[in-house]
Order: structure tokens, then sequence, then C-alpha cells
């Protein structure tokens, strides 16, 4: 997502909310410590596709669902014959229930994806958020309606709002939590339209939806605890609740680990700007599977870059109001411009490090030659000890511009190949696949610890140069199952559990149309005839 710097009528489309008190609960506490489905999708470079020689020559691509917004490989040594493109929703459909502001379509900019990826319907529904900024308290309905989720149901092609708010703004990383909530997080050091129930927080913020269970298309009210001294005055439950204590803060993406701690960043620029801190943070909840209260941490080694090191832990008080200024006086450290973040709790498979990776896109290098620019890891077998380590890039030996260059939103395969899509501002933006070196990661013995990937390679280049590839999640299996009975025949025979999902965001070459786009093996080579 490309950089920004910094609502209040609202309207959440869901449920009505009702007031509540303190003392109610969440009734279904024991949906915690549910896993994800795993995806079917292998990407492995060379085997499943032939890389692309060059990025795309920008030759534009209208809107539709007739689009082919990439330049897509021909399959590897051992298949399919090709891959092949579909396009699930765009900016241009009609969604209900009814947005804020004028008109019945999403709002722009679309950005992150996730699906439902465990309970009643798994893979049925994708999530997005959209980068929009806040609106007037007095605008509606005569202006768009700031900040909004949308969810595609995949069964029957249709789009709806999930959540829209006047305060919103921003929304960038999304996340579907092990307890089968949905998290949202705004990316914007200084709000313009702020939270009036979190009004001491200066930066971005994270929400958390509560889906119905039955329905995962829709909010459900009586899923929302109301948790004193959370740092929000919100006493009514509408389906969705700030959660200040992971930081007021530029985010971007977000995941959790195993242990049910949460990770994202500040997307800011820690190594040109004092003042800020770039940083690579963790939360860790009070209580397992409860956002209300918890210890916001970032990462810090003694040479301020990589190796052993720590989670230093930052002021509760003051991460609420901004972390990343707290992040930087406490001088840990410090990145230029972090993006996403994955780990292999989501629809992927994490083969290093005895499955607890966390790999973080960094976008720029600050001028600094030895950034960490490209994919970063943290090995978190040991809770309290992290290992920081270069994975993509130039400083892993692996990958350099001009070929690849502002490493952004991040994706794990089945076969723990990480795709990573390029923020690079109108230069024909590529997806790269990075496999994982070869042999067990874990065995000391013959040095295979914390090595970088074995090889990076182009899989796909986006043809329109105004707009940027967003969002790059893998479908979970069995995807298909509501896929299949899908209006359009292209998403019928593109989607399931081996599709790659990407967003085509700020569109501007040939269409202003953003899209939500399917990428996925085409095993007998129609290529939709």
């Amino acid at each position: 997502m490309r950089l920004r710097s910094g609502a209040t009528t609202a309207l959440a489309v869901g449920l009505l909310g009702v007031p509540a008190t303190a003392s109610v609960a969440d009734r279904d506490d024991g949906a915690q410590n549910r896993q994800s489905i795993d995806t079917r999708a292998d990407y492995t470079p060379f085997e499943r596709f032939t890389p692309l020689a060059m990025s795309s020559n920008c030759p534009g691509e209208p809107s539709g669902r007739a689009a082919n917004p990439y330049n897509l490989p021909a399959g590897g040594d051992d298949g399919p014959d090709r891959y092949d493109q579909a396009i699930v929703a765009e900016e241009s459909d009609p969604i209900e229930p009814r947005p804020q502001g004028p008109g019945n379509r999403a709002e722009d900019l679309w950005d992150m994806n996730t699906q439902n990826e465990f309970g009643r319907d798994a893979g049925r529904y994708l999530y997005r958020t959209h980068e929009v900024g806040g609106a007037e308290a007095d605008a509606e309905p005569n202006t768009p309606g700031g900040g909004q989720v949308t969810v595609t149901d995949l069964k029957t092609g249709t789009t709806a709002n999930l959540a829209q708010r006047n305060d919103f703004e921003r929304f960038d990383g999304i996340v579907w939590t092990p307890w089968g909530t949905v998290l949202a997080a705004e990316e914007t050091s200084e709000q313009d339209k702020p939270d009036p129930q979190v009004a001491q927080a200066r930066g971005g913020l994270v929400y958390e939806f509560f889906v119905d269970r039955d329905d995962p298309s829709r909010l459900d009210p009586s899923r929302e605890r109301i948790t004193p001294n959370d740092g929000t005055t919100d006493s009514v439950r509408d389906g969705i609740r700030a959660r200040p204590a992971l930081g007021a803060k530029s985010h971007e993406g977000m995941r959790l680990d195993k242990r049910g701690f949460v990770y994202g960043i500040a997307e800011t620029r820690g190594e040109s700007n004092p003042a800020q801190s770039g940083g690579i943070f963790r939360f860790v909840p009070d209580r397992k599977g409860d956002l209300s209260r918890g210890q916001l941490s970032a990462y810090d080694s003694p040479n301020r870059k990589d190796g052993a090191g720590r989670w230093q832990n930052l002021d509760r008080a003051v991460v609420q109001v901004d972390a990343d200024a707290e992040a930087a006086s406490e001088n840990v450290n410090r990145y230029e411009r972090p993006e996403d973040v994955e780990t292999g709790e989501s629809t992927g498979r994490d083969r290093l490090n005895g499955g607890q990776t966390l790999y973080v896109g960094i976008t720029d290098d600050g001028g600094d030659a030895t950034s960490e620019e490209g994919v970063f890891n943290i090995d978190l077998r040991q809770k309290e000890r992290p290992f920081g380590y270069r994975y993509v890039g130039k400083g892993a030996g692996n990958a350099s511009e001009p070929e690849f260059n502002a490493a952004d939103n991040l994706a794990l395969d089945r076969q723990g190949n990480l795709a990573i899509a390029e923020d690079g501002g109108g230069n024909g933006d590529d997806i790269f696949l990075a496999a994982p070196p070869r042999g067990s990661d874990d065995d000391d013995d013959r040095g295979k610890r914390r090595q970088p990937a074995r090889t990076v390679q182009r899989f796909a280049s986006i043809r329109d140069c105004r707009a940027e590839g967003t969002g790059i999640y893998f479908a979970l299996q069995g995807t298909e199952r509501f896929s299949r009975s899908n209006p359009n025949p292209e998403v019928r025979r593109l989607v399931n559990g081996e599709t790659l999902f990407v967003n085509r965001q700020h569109a501007g070459q040939t269409s202003p149309v953003d899209q939500a786009v399917a990428i996925a093996p085409d095993e007998d080579g129609r290529g939709g005839e």
C-alpha cells in the first residue's frame, strides 16, 4: 500500500446495536484455539510455473469481467499447463446493504483480503478492506462515508457492506482470528477523523468485527464483550470494537502466532526520521483471545538491525496515544516502511523455524546499503528471544533492484513458498515467489537454520501500471464447494483451493475501477475458451 499519513456520525452495517453493561460476556469463548484450513496452492518456482522474464510493459487493462489485469506464466516442469485469471468482484458492482454515501457500490481503494478460515461455511466469504479516508460527521448521505469492510459471497457472487463509519479511515490490514472474528486496521500516523470513543489516540486503530457464526457475512452484536478500562468509552454492543491496546499507529499487515500473540508494524520511516520507529511489534493479551488489554512490545537487538534480541515492552497508556513514537523513544530496531507480515497461522504453511516464523515485508531502504529492504524474518521459537535475519532482498543475496523492488504484501502457500507483491508505485509491479531453503531449517548440524530463500522468481506482472497489486492471499482448501455455484463461469473454473487472490488497487490506466482478481492453475490450458 502506498504510504499515507494523516469520523463522527457512525453507520455500522450488520445487526442493530443494543446498549450493554460491562457484565455482559461473549457466550462463545470455546471457539478459541481454532486453526484455519490450509490452502492446496503450490506455486513452487520452476516446478509449478516458468518464471516471467520481465515486468509488464504497461499496456493498461479495461475493467469488466473479461479483464486480464496480470501477465501470467506458463506451467512448470510438474504442471500445470498454464495459469489463468478471473474477476471475482469489482468496484462498480452493486452491494447490499446500501453503504453510507451515494449510490450502491463499494468504496474505492481495495486493499487486503481474508476468508472465513474456519467454522460454518469456511471459505465461502472473501473479506476486504478499503483504504479510503474518513468522512465529515454531517456528510451523509451526500458524500462517500469513510473506511469500509466489504465481503463477497463466493457462492452467489454478491458483495455486501460488512461495516462502515465516518471515522473509519484508511483501512488496510485484515485478518481472521483463531476465535472467529475479523480484525481490520487503519494505516495512518495522524488521524483526520478521530474515533470519539478513543479520544486519546493519535494514530490509526485496530477494530475487531464480531461476525455471526451462522452467517459470517453479517455482524453479531451479541458476541461483543464490553470490557471496562479497555481504552474506549464505547458502551454499545454493535459488533464493532476498537482495540487501542494494540497501539495507535500506522498499521498494515497483522497476523497471529501459535500462542495467540498478534504481530504488526508501524508503516513509517524509522531509518530516515528519528521521530518514527518503523518498528516490528508484538501484542500479548492478558487473557488469550481477548484483545481488550495486554502488553505491546517491539523487536530490539544489540546491533539495532538483526540477530538475537528481545521484545522491548512499551508503556501501556502511551501506546494508546502513539505507539510509533513510544517505540522510537525506546530506541528499538528501526526499519524503513515495513508493511505486511505473515505467519503460518493463516492458510499457508511455514516451513522454517519449526513453523514459528514472522515474515515482514519492508518496502524502502532509507538510503542505507545495509538495509533490510525486502523480506525480513524473525525466528519466534523462543518466546522472549526473537532472532531476526534477512530472507529476501539484496541483503539476503537473492534479489535486488531493479528486478525486485519495494516488497509489500506477503502470503504463504502450502509448500512454504512466500508470495511477495511489490509496491513500486507505477512501474509494472510484480508478484514474486520465494522458495524456502531445501532440507530441515531446524537442523543445526547441517547449518540450515535461518537461511535466505533459495530462489526468488517473478510469477505475475500487473498490466495497469498506475495500479498496485494488494491483498495477496491463498484460498482455503475446499473453497470450490462454494465457488462451483457462482453465476460467473470463470469464477467457477478458477476459484478453488489453489487460487491466489489479489486486488487491482489504484486502477487508473484504461480504467479507474478496482478489482478483486483470482489467479489459479489452468490444468487443461483452456484459458477460458
